[in-house]
């Protein structure tokens, strides 16, 4: 089975614990990666609210080379590799206002960056709050079009995630939800609502569906899991349903699911469900595969 995976927080769990995917104690590890015939994992890079924004964008640095060195992996589109490795960052905070630091970003190889994670920062207002995009967050949606960054609205606020879909759909140019569910499923404000993410499926972008319990359901089971994505099937199209399961990022995960290798036990539930084989390869891989094969953004810039 292939597998693409639009989230995950393991390069920021390795860099703590001191590991690499050989030695991984997490989800993900060399023997889970080879469980599957093709992988590509998206690692997001977390801007730890521990830090201050400024020691958060010099982490990201530390992490990203830590990981590659530790792992012999480099952050590239090469989907021809068994293994591929895509690089994000995981709340744009650590910009801290300044532009340039987008940049440097870009130049590192960050493919995607998740814009908020909680509360307001120079960015704008994340899911617990009601604040929309700062002008300083248009400022970095319209410059991550210009230079080849998918802007990702998970995390972000109703309002915040509509002004980011504004400037998309004024540019032409898709987002993506690396890691949200369903509101109408489980109304949790992490979720992403059905307008949103109808508005984000007409620009052409995808939805990864999110693992961490509480976003699944108060009883996360396979079948909750399923739920979430027969109803994004239905209401925005199966070919805009991709994973994003949020592995090393949430120790609460599905009944049944304890590492990487078991979320192939979704196919089996989908299958279970009526999805036909086609469906259930492009919610594990093509989908999310056409998506940054093919997105002008990145191809056009890189």
């Amino acid at each position: 089975m292939k597998y693409f995976d639009l989230h995950c927080d393991s390069a920021t769990a390795l860099f703590a614990k001191g590991e690499t995917l050989e030695t991984s104690t997490g989800h993900i590890t060399e023997k889970t990666i080879a469980s599957y015939k093709k992988m590509t994992q998206i690692y997001a890079i977390f801007s730890n609210p521990e830090l201050s924004d400024d020691e958060c964008y010099g982490r990201f640095f530390e992490v990203a080379a830590h990981f590659e060195k530790s792992n012999g992996l480099s952050f590239t589109n090469d989907f021809s590799q068994a293994h591929n490795a895509l690089l994000a960052v995981e709340d744009a905070r650590l910009l801290a206002g300044s532009i340039d630091r987008l940049y440097a970003l870009k130049r590192r190889g960050v493919a995607v960056l998740t814009l908020l994670w909680a509360g307001v920062t120079c960015i704008g207002g994340s899911y617990d709050t009601d604040e929309g995009l700062s002008p300083f967050g248009k400022e970095v949606v319209n410059t991550c079009f210009d230079i080849g960054i998918i802007p990702d609205v998970s995390h972000a606020s109703v309002k915040s995630c509509s002004d980011v879909l504004d400037i998309a759909e004024r540019r032409g140019l898709p987002v993506i939800a690396s890691h949200s569910d369903s509101y109408e499923i489980n109304p949790h404000p992490r979720n992403i609502n059905r307008d949103n993410a109808k508005r984000l499926a007409e620009l052409g972008g995808v939805i990864g569906i999110c693992f961490h319990a509480p976003h699944v359901g108060e009883t996360a089971t396979l079948d909750k899991v399923c739920d979430h994505i027969a109803y994004f099937a239905e209401t925005i199209g199966i070919d805009r349903v991709c994973l994003g399961c949020d592995l090393d990022g949430t120790e609460l995960l599905p009944e049944g699911v304890k590492d990487q290798r078991d979320v192939a036990k979704i196919a089996h539930a989908m299958s279970r469900r009526g999805f036909t084989d086609e469906e259930i390869n492009k919610v594990f891989y093509e989908n999310a595969f056409a998506f940054f094969e093919h997105n002008p953004c990145i191809k056009e810039r890189q």
